[in-house]
């Protein structure tokens, strides 16, 4: 069985709605019942699949941070050298002090304060309109290695589901259902009216 997906939900659902409307043994209540019932079905499995799809989103991100900068499992010394530039770079605020520290660090070969500085430079980056006077550190960093600049590439074309201009998510309301809130829909796909069919229940 093919993975679910927004369009095959809607679809699913437009199917079932076009069959209760073409039935002819239906009284206008039970049919407006049985199309909030179908509605309901298909907003809970819109909502199970952006859980899912968020949460792979999210892995994904994560193996992805970690791999451009992450951490060697290094312990010992070179542990403490790591959370130590984790902290200084933590310090910085300004992104003009920030890309001048990692020149110096790049300059001197102190990879841990590159890579840490280049961590704190691409969370700021993600903080709306603030976050691009600290995008050259991060494409600086990126580029001083074909693997990196390919990982930072799948990173930054990376969109979480449903935000921003994402709208594959949402369900349009059938017309039958229009002027009802949603808990009116809850209500009405909970009632006790039993409605026949595959369709319908």
């Amino acid at each position: 069985m093919s993975k679910a997906n927004p369009e095959s939900i809607r679809a699913e659902r437009d199917q079932k709605l076009s069959r209760i409307r073409n039935r002819r043994d239906l009284t206008d209540q039970a049919r407006r019942v049985a199309i909030a019932r179908v509605q309901q079905d298909a907003e809970a499995k819109m909502q199970a699949l952006l859980q899912e799809d968020t949460e792979r989103y999210h892995r994904q991100r994560n193996y992805l941070e970690r791999k451009l900068f992450g951490g060697d499992d290094a312990t010992g010394y070179n542990a403490l050298s790591a959370r130590d530039a984790r902290e200084k770079a933590a310090k910085l605020t300004d992104p003009r002090e920030a890309q001048a520290a990692f020149q110096r660090a790049q300059r001197a070969g102190d990879t841990d304060m590159v890579k840490a500085i280049a961590a704190h430079a691409a969370d700021q980056a993600g903080v709306h309109l603030l976050g691009q006077a600290w995008q050259p550190i991060v494409s600086a960093y990126a580029e001083s290695s074909p693997s990196k600049a390919s990982t930072y590439q799948e990173l930054a074309s990376m969109q979480q589901p449903n935000s921003g201009g994402d709208w594959s998510y949402a369900l349009d309301t059938p017309s039958e259902l229009g002027r009802l809130s949603t808990h009116q829909v809850l209500q009405l796909a909970g009632s006790d009216l039993e409605v026949h069919g595959s369709d319908a229940a």
